[in-house]
């Protein structure tokens, strides 16, 4: 059996969203430094440069651990298939917890965002569970 098609395009998902990651991690970075050398030197510079870097290297983390997994999916290694479904996991509790904060304070672009990160991780979780594509991963 060859590589499914939909596997191909979960890869290529995870990709891009693993560049979109990265990318938002060293504009965090940027962030935090730009704190530091700003001409305010206080509680909220200091904040700001804490949170910028703790921010960067987590969406860096996060870019990485996509970028590898979807090279390792591509490859159907079962192990990223589960650690992928994980990861979706995760995602999908962020979603969720991002639809409870925009309850809090109501944005149609907010509740647009959670709704389709939750909807593609449904999907992509599907995806990965069914039996088909479980035999791709040799499963």
């Amino acid at each position: 059996m060859g590589r499914p098609l939909g596997v191909t395009i979960l890869a290529a998902g995870m990709i891009l969203a693993g560049v979109g990651f990265g990318a938002a991690g060293i504009a965090f970075l940027f962030m935090g430094s730009t704190g530091a050398t700003a001409s305010q030197s206080g509680a909220v510079a200091a904040l700001m440069t804490a949170v910028g870097a703790a921010a960067g290297v987590i969406f860096l983390f996060f870019g990485v651990v996509h970028v590898v997994l979807a090279i390792a999916v591509f490859q159907l290694r079962n192990v990223a298939r589960v650690l992928t479904i994980i990861l979706f996991f995760v995602i999908a509790a962020g979603a969720c917890l991002g639809l409870l904060a925009t309850l809090l304070s109501y944005s149609h672009v907010a509740l647009a965002w959670h709704v389709s990160i939750l909807a593609l991780d449904a999907l992509a979780l599907w995806y990965l569970f069914r039996s088909q594509t479980k035999e791709a991963f040799h499963a």
